[in-house]
């Protein structure tokens, strides 16, 4: 049975606000890749952000639930909000220490919701080479532009 070996994702938005988009690359440990992208018309680098993590989340659960995974992101914002912040938020109501609403609280709950004890979050630094770090930035900003980009897909199931 394959396995999950990493997951990389990033968001991408020109002007911030405006378009935007979100590229999430799977490596699976015989070698395969399978990547995920998205555009939205309006919106910010943080929220596309947040949607690549969490259509990585989904895309896990959907490919190898119950295997524990290594989820890789440039955010801090995502980092440190899904593994330190939102513990705080959520004990406050999801307000912020200043008692002001938790900005993009709809997708910090969904994220918050798909996120799980199996899944390691780790800080990747944003163009410094990493492979998959670049892939996904290369996805999210294309989408983010309008312009199309191929990307690698897994073979849908038999049966």
């Amino acid at each position: 049975m394959t396995h999950i070996r990493a997951i990389y994702t990033d968001g991408a938005c020109e002007g911030n606000p405006g378009p935007g988009g979100w590229g999430v690359v799977i490596y699976f440990t015989d070698g395969s890749v399978h990547e995920l992208g998205g555009h939205h018309p309006a919106t910010t680098n943080n929220r596309m952000e947040l949607q690549a993590a969490i259509e990585a989340l989904k895309a896990w659960r959907q490919l190898a639930p119950g295997s524990a995974i290594a989820l890789y992101t440039d955010s801090e914002y995502v980092l440190r909000g899904i593994t330190e912040w939102i513990h705080h938020w959520k004990r406050r109501g999801w307000k912020t220490a200043a008692k002001k609403p938790v900005l993009n609280q709809d997708l910090w709950q969904e994220l918050d919701a798909l996120n799980d004890p199996l899944v390691q979050w780790h800080h990747v630094r944003g163009h410094r080479g990493d492979v998959g770090n670049e892939r996904c930035d290369l996805i999210a900003r294309r989408l983010s532009r309008g312009q199309p980009i191929a990307l690698r897909t897994l073979p849908p199931p038999l049966g």
